[in-house]
């Protein structure tokens, strides 16, 4: 399975400048996509509910 950082890899390589809050929204689509299509989570990294919107404490660390 890929991580989040992965994700947000893949993401940055497609579009390099990106604020880290898009960033960080991109990756919860990403996620909530893989969830409706394949009926799986994309990676296992936990997202959470901040007040600017969804967040992924690991990218939030690293980016």
């Amino acid at each position: 399975m890929i991580s989040v950082l992965d994700v947000a890899a893949y993401i940055l390589k497609k579009k390099e400048k990106i604020s880290a809050w898009k960033l960080q929204k991109l990756v919860y689509y990403c996620q909530a996509w893989s969830l409706v299509w394949d009926e799986e989570p994309m990676f296992e990294e936990e997202i959470h509910a901040w007040i600017n919107g969804p967040v992924s404490p690991d990218l939030y660390e690293k980016h």
